[in-house]
């Protein structure tokens, strides 16, 4: 035999002995359904059941961020499900998690680590989830749920105090999908669609934050974001959404007052506003060679939503991206002045950690907006 040190987590059935006097019958069919939803998902967290005798279910983990991470969606998962059980009778599960030295015998674990995960399960609320320090230190900062402190505990046979944390997850994460995305996206494309998918997923909270900074996604408190680039970054997931192109556009105003636009040489004598590079690029798609913009205003303008702003309000040329503006365009607010459309060899992406794959939330969201993305071209 050798020893080792490993993540248990402990689930045991509240009140389970009451339930069977109830109605042996339906309780037992419940709980099978209960054990087959927590060995899915604790496979999903690439853990492994090893003891499940009586009402208890006992669980390896290498990782603590998952084992907690699997822990809030079997509580989550459980608490939605409407099983066949007696009038006035619920089946509730209560779950502790431990980090610690354990001894294996085959496939079968025993020791403190063990036993101290089984004691903090004693201790959490019913459909809640209770934690080692040893576990908290290392899930505090990544899973950002409500932790409650309550101090040293002396638990049963074991001979130092343990001690421990309570996890709330009446909404926890696993409630709420945190995405991040650059501005434009995030203003224009995807916020005025996320009321269907929130109709269709209403179990879901949603959180939107636009930001121009590239975020971690695997210490930051967000699930998903949507990031332009090239779709390599190491530890992430990507999935392309749309190719980053840009046209030149201006307000029916504007276009009114510049003259004669024939060709895409006369942009060159017109106010364009920034980037300079994306001027640059287009300019050369558009044939107009050793051509260098003349950038007319010393105001710099960091995203395209900022910049359409002053497109509309008559200020000069905007290099947009189409299919972010369609509304504007459509509506008239928006002239494109060329069909001659350049691309930088930059797209959009949705990424998010290669450990977070299974998770429900991010798995729906991801066929939602690819299945949209797939619509509205």
């Amino acid at each position: 035999m050798e020893r080792h040190l490993t993540v248990i987590l402990a689930a045991d059935v509240v009140g389970y002995s009451h339930l069977m006097e109830a109605d042996e019958e339906r309780t037992h069919a419940a709980f099978c359904i209960c054990r087959a939803v927590i060995a899915d998902l604790v496979s999903n967290h690439r853990g492994r059941i090893f003891s499940g005798a009586g009402d208890s279910v006992l669980a390896e983990f290498a990782s603590p961020v998952e084992a907690m991470r699997a822990a809030v969606e079997i509580q989550t998962d459980l608490a939605k499900r409407s099983l066949d059980l007696p009038e006035n009778h619920q089946m509730k599960f209560r779950i502790g998690i431990n980090l610690g030295d354990v001894l294996v015998d085959g496939d079968n674990l025993f020791g403190d680590g063990v036993n101290i995960a089984v004691r903090l399960e004693a201790l959490a609320e019913p459909g809640g989830i209770c934690l080692s320090s040893s576990v908290y230190e290392h899930v505090e900062r990544k899973l950002p749920l409500q932790y409650v402190d309550i101090g040293p505990q002396r638990l049963k046979n074991i001979a130092r105090p343990i001690h421990a944390f309570r996890a709330s997850i009446s909404r926890t994460s696993e409630n709420v999908l945190s995405i991040t995305a650059i501005h434009t996206f995030a203003t224009n494309w995807l916020a005025p669609r996320l009321g269907a998918f929130q109709t269709a997923h209403r179990d879901l909270d949603l959180r939107l934050e636009a930001m121009s900074r590239v975020v971690d996604l695997r210490c930051e408190p967000f699930d998903v974001g949507i990031r332009a680039g090239n779709g390599r970054w190491p530890g992430l997931i990507s999935h392309e959404l749309m190719v980053e192109e840009f046209a030149p556009f201006c307000s029916p105003d504007f276009l009114a007052g510049a003259g004669n636009i024939s060709a895409p040489s006369d942009l060159l004598t017109l106010p364009l506003l920034r980037d300079d590079d994306w001027w640059r690029a287009w300019f050369k798609a558009a044939g107009v060679a050793d051509s260098e913009p003349k950038i007319s205003s010393s105001v710099f303008f960091n995203t395209q939503i900022v910049v359409s702003q002053a497109a509309i309000a008559g200020q000069g040329v905007a290099l947009l991206t189409p299919a972010l503006f369609a509304p504007d365009i459509k509506a008239g607010r928006l002239v494109q002045l060329f069909d001659v459309i350049a691309r930088n060899g930059i797209s959009l992406w949705l990424v998010y950690p290669e450990e977070r794959e299974s998770s429900r939330k991010i798995r729906v969201f991801r066929e939602w907006l690819l299945d949209e993305i797939q619509r509205v071209q």
